[in-house]
């Protein structure tokens, strides 16, 4: 970065006259002025890679600008009003062609290999015989097939009657917490009457058992596919007023799928977004159906997950049919929001070809109120549709039911609005984590910085993943982690204290770690906040190791570029210390993630030694819109934004030895002096 940046993007401004990469705008000239073909001249208009990057970026949050919108981002990037309303107009009538080809293609394809696959079928099972009595089968006789089908279903209904009765007439038999009871706004009413097993393995699941689970996940699959379709009823476009906005999707929903309520001091949240995924639909659904390789791809939202059972693996070689069990905590990166646990069955399906379903639901017996941290996923998932050109066009939903007054009222509305948990974070997570893979298998690593090997690089990436974890996790306290919360005296109510007694681990500094964080709202949009602590010529302003410094850039991997998101090494210019550094900023919030790093271990890795030696502590930020009167859904363009400041500091080297107070007062100082600063340097009021 150099000091020279994007100070409305990730760190770069081109230098005036710059024009690498320019794109070219023809538009028309109103002159009159003919060419030698007897048409009008065009004339050119070159924008430089700056202008496109932003007008890109701008694209993604918010395709339709307002009048106001567009000459504010003429204003920023020295383009007319004009200029970028041709812009965007010319920028979704191409998406929308280009999605119209594909759509049509697929269509006329699958509608061809349909008619055809359906004529072979229809043949065999007319003329399908009984391997016992030789007799017809009568296959080919829908109506037959018809009333087979009700039969088996009148069959199945007087089964799950008698599994019913049996466990309500045995109130002793283990059944699930009611924090890991499914929403009460279910599109099946049976959801609500079915008491479930405990998912901690204490229980034999049987068949009878395993099918009331799969008749659960259908109901959720369906259920889902309705609130996929794009002119669903139950959805409002922009909900302003919070309470409102629900209301009005739920009066309608819970009165056509069922009537229940849900308790009093319960929320009920629902987002969809919709967006392009470069990772084929067998790849993504793969991915999803190994817990391992979902909390890799969901870090920041998931940190622990687990695969109690697998009820069915699917049918054909594929995951199709496939039906788990799994328990997993989602985190917002703040000390204000607690875990939310979330017990549920997964289930996946493939529609068509090409075209995948996968959903969550959690089970439940009676709407209770829900204990701290817990919650009820209600049908949730993603429908996926393969492109066939190695992207997905991936429609996301997510809908949960939780207890509100567990949260702290500055991140209420963000929660609320579905903004937190929702649908359009699990999909910028996703996008992020896909285009890193592609940027990352299709560039040259080689040629990523002077003197660093492509195995160099794979380290410094693995190296920063583990950094971000860290950070993560000093935050959040994942239960699988060794953090422990400590009370202190006298500290404002917005920070948390935790410690952490580590013993000659692996990548780890032995003694005592302190990990602190808090949480502040400031009136300022994520964007130019991000820009802010992300720019290296604005560091010495809040930052105590670039105090009366500076500092640049010695590496830089670029793993995603729409995202934003960089992998950089950084060094301070009077002392030569190292700081490796990741950040991003998106649609699912923005990170800027650092630590000290030893110089000699850090040369190591450079020329492809393992880096899982390498001992560090991370600091950082997280930040994310309010949530209120709309801001995020304009794109993060107003209103305020939540900042999280995270630290850890070496306060002894003796692990045994107790904590003194006197050094936890000293880190609140230094954080609340910290975020002082960073409002002075941005003229905000303190």
């Amino acid at each position: 970065m150099n000091g020279q940046g994007d100070l409305d993007a990730v760190g770069n401004i081109p230098k005036p006259g710059e024009a690498e990469g320019d794109e070219i705008d023809m538009i028309n000239d109103m002159s009159g002025v003919n060419d030698q073909d007897g048409g009008r001249m065009r004339r050119t208009h070159r924008r430089t890679a700056y202008q496109t990057q932003e007008l890109e970026n701008f694209y993604m949050e918010n395709p339709h600008p307002t009048e106001e919108q567009r000459y504010e981002l003429g204003q920023r990037l020295n383009m007319g009003v004009n200029q970028v309303k041709n812009w965007f107009q010319n920028k979704r009538n191409l998406e929308k062609i280009n999605n119209d080809h594909l759509e049509n293609v697929t269509l006329r394809e699958e509608h061809d290999r349909l008619l055809a696959t359906q004529d072979q079928l229809r043949s065999a099972m007319l003329r399908s015989l009984c391997n016992i009595c030789g007799k017809a089968t009568n296959c080919g006789d829908t109506e037959y097939e018809v009333q087979k089908l009700m039969a088996e279903n009148a069959n199945l209904e007087r089964e799950i009657d008698q599994f019913n009765s049996r466990y309500l007439s045995h109130p002793k038999q283990r059944m699930v917490s009611t924090s890991e009871q499914a929403p009460s706004s279910s599109s099946n009413p049976g959801i609500n009457a079915t008491p479930v097993l405990d998912f901690s393995g204490g229980t034999r699941t049987t068949e009878k058992e395993t099918s009331i689970f799969l008749n659960l996940a259908i109901t959720a699959l369906r259920e889902l596919i309705t609130l996929g379709e794009v002119d669903c009823p139950f959805w409002m476009i922009d909900p302003i007023v919070r309470s409102k906005g629900v209301s009005k999707i739920y009066e309608k929903y819970r009165s056509s799928f069922n009537n229940v309520t849900k308790p009093p001091g319960q929320i009920v949240e629902a987002s969809r977004a919709k967006g392009l995924v470069p990772m084929t639909c067998v790849t993504l659904v793969k991915t999803l159906m190994d817990t391992g390789k979902w909390v890799n791809v969901f870090a920041p939202i998931v940190p622990v997950a687990s695969t109690h059972k697998v009820l069915s693996t699917g049918s054909g070689g594929t995951k199709s049919g496939s039906l788990q069990q799994i328990q997993a905590e989602f985190q917002v990166i703040s000390p204000l929001v607690p875990k939310r646990k979330v017990t549920f069955i997964r289930y996946c399906k493939e529609i068509r070809q090409g075209l995948w379903v996968v959903v969550d639901v959690t089970p439940t017996q009676n709407p209770t109120l829900l204990p701290y941290g817990c919650s009820k996923r209600l049908p949730s998932g993603l429908i996926i549709d393969d492109l066939s050109n190695g992207y997905s066009q991936v429609t996301w939903i997510e809908q949960a039911e939780y207890n509100e007054s567990h949260i702290h009222q500055l991140y209420q509305p963000l929660i609320g609005y579905g903004i937190g948990l929702g649908a359009k974070r699990w999909l910028a997570t996703l996008q992020r984590h896909c285009e890193s893979l592609s940027t990352l298998s299709s560039t040259n690593l080689t040629e990523i910085s002077p003197g660093l090997s492509a195995k160099g690089a794979t380290e410094i990436v693995k190296l920063a993943q583990r950094m971000t974890l860290n950070y993560y996790r000093g935050i959040t306290s994942p239960s699988v982690d060794k953090w422990q919360k400590i009370q202190v005296e006298n500290v404002a109510q917005n920070m948390s204290f935790m410690i952490r007694k580590n013993v000659n681990e692996p990548g780890e500094l032995t003694g005592i770690v302190l990990s602190a964080s808090t949480s502040v709202w400031l009136p300022v949009n994520q964007h130019t906040l991000f820009a802010f602590i992300s720019h290296l010529s604005f560091r010495h302003e809040w930052d105590i190791l670039t105090n009366d410094t500076t500092m640049e850039e010695t590496i830089r991997i670029q793993k995603a570029k729409r995202h934003g998101n960089i992998i950089s090494l950084l060094k301070i210019v009077n002392n030569g210390m190292l700081v490796l550094q990741e950040i991003w900023n998106d649609a699912s919030g923005a990170m800027v993630v650092y630590a000290p790093v030893e110089t000699n271990s850090i040369e190591l890795v450079k020329r492809g030694e393992n880096s899982d030696s390498v001992k560090f502590l991370p600091s950082g930020f997280s930040i994310v819109p309010d949530g209120v009167n709309g801001s995020y859904h304009r794109g993060n363009t107003g209103g305020g934004c939540l900042l999280t400041f995270g630290l850890q500091i070496l306060v002894g080297i003796n692990p045994t030895a107790a904590l003194i107070q006197g050094t936890v007062k000293s880190v609140e100082t230094l954080m609340a002096h910290t975020i002082v600063k960073i409002k002075s340097a941005l003229d905000l009021q303190t």
